[in-house]
């Protein structure tokens, strides 16, 4: 007999975060925007003997201090190619192309990816999810996934199987 698969879903206010960023594209620089983004978490899994996939409480932790990490922060794309960084001890220098940016350290926020775009940063989030996600009892997971919303209208999924 097949055991029976769940599918959970948190979103509240508190996942989200408001952040300022730019992606480059066909051969452009979009200009620096901000959005106020809002991030849906998705696990899937069975049943464990308390009859819960995983504590709503922990997922919500995490993701609530994940969210944090980028809340009113300029987030660049650290392993972008077109993009060249200059640091100090006090500020960020982003250059593409003659387009110079120069943004205090503290307000910025370098990630592990190529670009800021909707689908990256949800991997992003999914990732550092998964990360922390290992310290917890998720023996009953199968999959995870954060949904990451730049608007009404416009959200990607980053999914990552589990074990």
């Amino acid at each position: 007999m097949s055991k029976r698969v769940y599918q959970l879903q948190v979103w509240k206010d508190e996942l989200g975060f408001a952040a300022a960023h730019f992606i480059t594209m066909r051969g452009k620089c979009e200009r620096l925007h901000g959005h106020n983004y809002r991030v849906t978490i998705e696990v899937s899994g069975t049943l464990g003997p308390d009859q819960y996939v995983i504590d709503f409480g922990v997922l919500k932790r995490h993701a609530r201090e994940i969210a944090r990490s980028l809340d009113h922060r300029v987030l660049l794309a650290a392993e972008n190619e077109q993009l060249t960084f200059t640091h100090s001890a006090d500020h960020v220098q982003v250059q593409y192309g003659a387009k110079q940016y120069v943004f205090p350290r503290d307000e910025v926020i370098l990630l592990p990816i190529q670009n800021t775009t909707a689908e990256l940063l949800a991997t992003y989030f999914c990732t550092t999810l998964c990360e922390r996600l290992q310290h917890e009892d998720t023996s009953q997971l199968q999959s995870v996934g954060v949904w990451v919303s730049e608007g009404p209208g416009q959200q990607a999924l980053a999914r990552q199987e589990w074990h």
